[in-house]
């Protein structure tokens, strides 16, 4: 419609200066038609560069993650790597379902930011805030929607969940991990299977409270390996 409405304003500016024969009405109308002209140039600039005549909407969707290492193991794991050269954002990796056979990989992007945060329970979410750009008004997107920019895309915000039965860890420290947990000396191979045997009989009573002893013993580990 902004399209029309300038091209409306230009012809009307030429017939004014061609047709009318009083020189202050015609220089008077040409003025205002092309004044119209200049806001009509503008509001277009403004709506591409700073979304004039629109708003942020934000949607939210939290669905639950499953853990990326084996589903023998008590304890949950999210995977997590930096990207980029300044490795402020990490790609995560997880799986989508308790029954999928691959493990998911959530790459950020420019418009992509993400953080982890504990929670309480035994379970991990993905939380997903996405905001885009609405015209306010019908009026609005009636005169700039020839953009095709409703709806467009601002920004994702993602919030991953960890409860304490699970471990956050990079694919370096989960692939290194089995052989620091390894016991070397008979004392420390008594140990393990004592504890071992603890934590089975516990995980038959308090499942929750084992995985939670169990992701404290790694991440002992995991902060001695720093």
């Amino acid at each position: 419609m902004i399209i029309l409405i300038m091209a409306i304003f230009a012809i009307l500016a030429f017939w004014a200066n061609m047709v009318m024969k009083k020189p202050i009405l015609r220089y008077l109308v040409t003025i205002i038609m092309f004044a119209g002209l200049v806001v009509s140039v503008v509001a277009i600039v403004a709506n591409m560069h700073d979304h004039y005549g629109m708003k942020t909407e934000t949607t939210t969707v939290k669905k639950e993650i499953y853990s990326a290492g084996p589903a023998e193991q008590t304890f949950g794991v999210l995977l997590y790597q930096g990207v980029g050269s300044d490795g402020k954002e990490n790609a995560y990796i997880y799986k989508s379902s308790a029954t999928a056979s691959r493990v998911t990989v959530s790459k950020p992007d420019l418009k992509t930011s993400s953080r982890q945060v504990s929670v309480s329970g035994n379970k991990a979410y993905r939380i997903v805030k996405t905001t885009r750009y609405v015209y306010k008004t019908d009026l609005y997107r009636l005169l700039f929607g020839i953009a095709d920019n409703n709806h467009q895309l601002k920004n994702y915000h993602i919030v991953y969940q960890v409860p304490d039965t699970w471990v956050t860890m990079t694919p370096e420290q989960a692939k290194a991990l089995p052989a620091k947990m390894t016991p070397k000396s008979a004392e420390e191979k008594a140990a393990m299977a004592m504890q071992q045997q603890q934590l089975a009989a516990l995980a038959k009573t308090d499942p929750d409270k084992a995985a939670s002893l169990q992701a404290q013993q790694v991440k002992k580990i995991l902060n001695n390996q720093k």
